[in-house]
């Protein structure tokens, strides 16, 4: 054995953690700002995605059960009344808006209706 090797595994071995406490706390908050980057675009391109299949869903929905509208509005509700979604209103030439449907938190095309649902 070499007198290198000796004097290696004659010095005390220590129990402390190899990195710091201030490396560590920054190697946290750079995994936390990571994982921040990548889910991010992810939200905001399901929320892009939501509001428009309920933009197109709503104005759907306002065409065949109002036909007086002028328009329509769509909010995302946390506590409507059907729970947790897209809110569609239609709204009247006055402003006034008049909710129409829930449309769940992923919005899909409404089913077509026959003229005998129409009118009822």
């Amino acid at each position: 054995m070499s007198e290198l090797q000796r004097g290696l595994d004659d010095e005390p071995h220590d129990d402390r953690p190899v990195y710091g406490d201030r490396r560590r706390r920054a190697l946290r908050i750079a995994v936390l700002i990571a994982l921040g980057a990548l889910v991010l675009p992810l939200m905001l391109s399901a929320y892009g995605v939501a509001r428009s299949a309920a933009d197109r869903a709503c104005a759907v929905y306002v065409d065949r059960f109002d036909t007086d509208a002028a328009g329509f509005r769509v909010t995302f509700e946390l506590f409507g009344d059907g729970g947790p979604g897209w809110e569609c209103s239609a709204v009247s030439a006055g402003g006034v808006a008049t909710p129409l449907a829930n449309l769940g938190v992923l919005p899909a095309a409404p089913r077509p209706i026959t003229p005998q649902e129409r009118d009822t």
